[in-house]
């Protein structure tokens, strides 16, 4: 295809190379230029060495700016900001707008100033796009930063977690003391790795036994959140002790060692490996949570692994072609009609290929079973000994 002729300044050249050749400009640099918005001259007569990106001249106010950045260094802008803003707007007076008020946006998390969002994201270990969504719908950021802790993944030292309680339980330390620290200016790591003194004030605890100076000094010898055997104690009619024998029997039974902390009661565990919830396990296996669910309310005294066994077992209708059984979807995409299809060898597949093949019986626990089977017992065992105190009086 024949070159088109240019005009430029009033003089006609026959391609845009040589209309380069005669600027002595880069022809590949001009096309670029062009293809991003740039005019002819400010693609030939912008400077070489200035960005492509600041390289926009814009008006403000009646005043005209080389380039988004110079504008940004005269009005005390940022220059990131207003760039980003412009190029997604593209109106100069939205974008200072924002510059403006970004620029007012308080950056403070727990008394410490922080320079952009990304920043708070890489310190706390959370996700830039979850914090950053979170500021746009007017939470604050300090809460949006709380929140992402307590229901995002947080990466913390290389390792990933699946919340803030966890990274808490794996440093042996409650929550709150974590945010208590962060607030008295300590940074995370600090928070979490910093030995933990002991308490003033203690009433002695006597457990299978032995004294312990308080009731924190024991969980921290059994690995149990204090925190945690209080929050039960709002819905269980047991004393201090006796919540805490229930949880202490959960995580024997469940193979916790005395230095893995209990903040929570694990929906399951398979093989030392504690879930909060089934919503990561059944994404792994590619089972919706309602139809575990369902299945589960249909067997309410089964526990999830007699469930899950029962779906690794579910089939589901396939036909045999080159000698193996395929779904009806991939064989339309081979081509086959659906009369062809129809005509096919009757076949089976698994309906959860993901779960097929995966150990459901060695080192798997309902812990929320085992937690309401312990806990019940204990119930019992209270109200006995209520009893019989009770006749010992009469």
């Amino acid at each position: 295809m024949p070159p088109k002729p240019v005009s430029y300044k009033g003089k006609e050249y026959s391609s845009r190379k040589e209309l380069c050749q005669e600027y002595g400009i880069d022809e590949k640099r001009v096309t670029g230029r062009l293809c991003s918005g740039w005019t002819l001259e400010e693609a030939v007569e912008t400077a070489c060495g200035e960005k492509i990106t600041n390289g926009i001249p814009v008006e403000y106010e009646g005043v005209r700016y080389p380039s988004l950045r110079s504008m940004a260094e005269k009005l005390g802008l940022s220059a990131s900001a207003l760039q980003h803003a412009y190029y997604r707007t593209k109106d100069i007076q939205q974008a200072v707008e924002y510059s403006r008020e970004y620029a007012s946006r308080d950056m403070t998390v727990w008394g410490k100033e922080y320079q952009s969002l990304s920043q708070v994201a890489l310190v706390f270990g959370i996700s830039h796009y979850y914090l950053t969504s979170q500021v746009r719908e007017g939470v604050k950021l300090q809460e949006a930063v709380k929140k992402a802790l307590e229901t995002e993944p947080v990466q913390f030292q290389g390792k990933t977690y699946e919340n803030f309680v966890d990274l808490c339980a794996a440093y042996r330390i409650q929550p709150a003391n974590v945010y208590f620290r962060l607030e008295y200016g300590m940074d995370l790591k600090e928070a979490l790795t910093r030995p933990i003194k002991g308490m003033g004030n203690k009433n002695e605890t006597v457990y299978r036994g032995k004294t312990y100076e308080s009731q924190i000094d024991l969980c921290r010898a059994y690995g149990i959140s204090v925190l945690f055997v209080r929050e039960q104690l709002r819905s269980q009619p047991l004393t201090f002790l006796e919540e805490f024998d229930v949880l202490n029997r959960l995580k024997e039974q469940l193979g916790m060692g005395k230095e893995e902390m209990l903040n929570y009661i694990p929906h399951c565990r398979i093989r030392g490996k504690n879930h909060k919830t089934m919503a990561g396990l059944l994404r792994e296996f590619g089972i919706t949570a309602s139809a575990f669910y369902t299945r589960k309310c249909r067997n309410e005294d089964k526990d999830v692994f007699a469930v899950l066994k029962e779906m690794q077992k579910e089939t589901r209708r396939a036909y045999v072609a080159d000698g193996k059984p395929m779904l009806p979807e991939e064989l339309q995409k081979m081509g086959y009609t659906k009369y062809r299809i129809s005509q096919l060898p009757r076949g089976e597949l698994p309906k959860y290929p993901k779960i097929q093949g995966f150990d459901l019986d060695t080192g798997c626990m309902d812990g929320e079973k085992l937690y309401y089977e312990i806990l019940n017992g204990k119930l019992q065992e209270v109200s006995q000994t209520e009893e019989e105190m009770g006749m010992r009086m009469e």
